[in-house]
């Protein structure tokens, strides 16, 4: 059967955008923004060091600044998404430069500084 080309666009447009679900196991690597709203069993939080996460522009303005409330949010979606396991991961060092644990381990008393 054929439908009219207005009927068919509407169609696609009500058609969810999310993939079907399959029952193969997969990883989902997604930025933080993409992730609000979902929550999964294991969630791993990679880049927890100065200049990564929060953001170098961000350690720039200050720590009262509106951009490092917003890594401070970000930072608090990214945990909050998980329903059993949670991993916070930084790096020593990136690109040959040595680098500070996140500012967020400190504050949420995982490390000390």
């Amino acid at each position: 059967k054929q439908a009219s080309l207005p009927r068919f666009l509407q169609e696609l447009d009500l058609r969810s955008k999310e993939p079907p679900p399959t029952k193969t196991p997969k990883v989902q690597l997604l930025t933080v923004h993409s992730s609000k709203g979902k929550e999964f069993p294991h969630v791993f939080v990679v880049g927890l060091a100065e200049g990564s996460f929060p953001s170098y522009q961000a350690t720039l303005e200050g720590d009262a600044s509106p951009q490092m409330e917003e890594e401070r949010r970000s930072c608090y979606v990214s945990i909050t998404r998980t329903l059993s396991d949670l991993t916070l991961v930084y790096h020593k060092r990136l690109n040959g430069y040595s680098k500070q644990p996140s500012r967020f381990l400190v504050e949420m008393g995982l490390i000390q500084s």
